[in-house]
């Protein structure tokens, strides 16, 4: 299946000569995972961002990664921790001036998951 997605992403780029650009040539932003995910307070889950051109080909830049919600954290490296139960989004910048930026990817953040042998 992820030979699907990337097929779609090289045709949907080819028709988009016109993609404004960043001053390193990035055009667009591929996020992995997809853009939902659940975690339960203290997981943890890596979210990656790779730079394209308008070819779909990779660009050699830097990825910030930013939050504007308290339920959750987010590293330079994308890696995002659930904090709080709720609702969080996590989004990825590129450029001099962060001029390129990604959809939000969505997370729900439950309630820790009980150990086992603790009582409810």
């Amino acid at each position: 299946m992820r030979w699907f997605g990337g097929a779609l992403l090289g045709a949907l780029l080819a028709g988009c000569g016109n993609l404004p650009t960043t001053s390193d040539g990035v055009a667009f932003l591929e996020i992995i995972p997809p853009r939902s995910l659940t975690l339960a307070v203290g997981d943890t889950v890596r979210i990656i961002a790779r730079a394209l051109d308008r070819d779909g080909q990779p660009v050699s830049v830097a990825v910030n990664w930013r939050t504007p919600d308290t339920t959750i954290s987010v590293d330079e490296a994308g890696l995002v921790t659930a904090l709080a139960a709720g609702p969080g989004r996590v989004q990825a910048a590129v450029g001099e001036s962060q001029v390129l930026v990604s959809n939000f990817i969505e997370l729900t953040v439950t309630a820790p998951l009980p150990q086992p042998g603790t009582a409810r």
